[in-house]
């Protein structure tokens, strides 16, 4: 394994302009560490959660992105709402403008969101009640040069969402004029996906990517990009072709990325996506 001054000298080449590098990928980093991480790889753009930068604090990553040439193109926003009848939703949405302010100030252009566990039994009904939540958010968002989206997650985090594809994810954009962060991992075997890219790729304000760990049957089996069973070069050619003009922001977690080195694993998915961004003219 190369130390710490090994890998900073392997790594000098500047990455593609538009690979991004989610912080998810350090999980045991703080936001300024793994900013720094990130410039070290090259890479220009990260993600981060609100709740990494609100421990480091915005003015202290702010700093950090300017010193290392890694700017925030999104951040997570707390619009998981508990939409039980009688609950808190205006404390709620506090939160969520929070959120949404502290994006603002690291200089993020989106924020992405789960939407909260059921509290109806027909999806229609949640839908509805979490449109009318959030139906001041959009537009307080937009007002400070923010998008909201929505990300679509496997069914196991029903506990945390009730969107589920990028199909039902475009229903409830529909409602809300959230777009969509596009997380391949949990969307790639949809039937209709590459029909949906197509005619919705305007609605597409962030792409996540990994691979998958064939077999594994918990979650996080994530893998390296070209390491695994999703077609990534198929669908990111058809996300290109059909106009998406933003980033592909590397998420990687879980055993196969620990095995590798959460560095490690970053370093090799940044060359490859590079490689491939580059090969399909990106």
């Amino acid at each position: 394994m190369n130390t710490k001054s090994d890998y900073n000298t392997a790594t000098t080449d500047r990455a593609h302009p538009r690979v991004s590098v989610s912080g998810l990928c350090f999980p045991t980093l703080s936001a300024i560490d793994a900013i720094e991480a990130i410039g070290e790889l090259g890479v220009s753009k990260t993600s981060m959660t609100s709740a990494k930068i609100r421990e480091s604090g915005v003015d202290a990553v702010a700093t950090a992105s300017r010193r290392h040439g890694v700017s925030m193109v999104t951040t997570t926003a707390l619009l998981r709402f508990d939409l039980t009848p009688g609950a808190d939703i205006e404390g709620q949405i506090d939160g969520a403008r929070a959120d949404i302010d502290q994006a603002a100030a690291v200089g993020a252009g989106s924020v992405y969101t789960l939407t909260g566990r059921r509290a109806f039994a027909d999806w229609d009904a949640n839908a509805a009640a979490y449109a009318e939540a959030t139906s001041d958010l959009v537009q307080y968002a937009a007002d400070k040069g923010i998008a909201v989206a929505v990300e679509p997650t496997n069914w196991l985090y029903a506990d945390l969402n009730f969107v589920h594809s990028f199909h039902d994810a475009l229903l409830l954009g529909a409602r809300t004029g959230m777009g969509v962060c596009l997380d391949l991992f949990h969307v790639w075997t949809e039937a209709e996906l590459l029909d949906d890219i197509r005619k919705n790729i305007e609605l597409v304000s962030h792409v996540q990517l990994s691979n998958m760990s064939a077999g594994m049957r918990s979650l996080p089996c994530r893998d390296v990009p070209g390491a695994g069973d999703i077609p990534i070069r198929h669908i990111v050619k058809e996300l290109l072709d059909s106009g998406y003009t933003g980033t592909f922001d590397l998420e990687l977690s879980g055993p196969s990325i620990d095995d590798r080195g959460h560095r490690e694993a970053a370093a090799e998915s940044v060359a490859w996506l590079g490689e491939l961004l580059t090969e399909l003219g990106a």
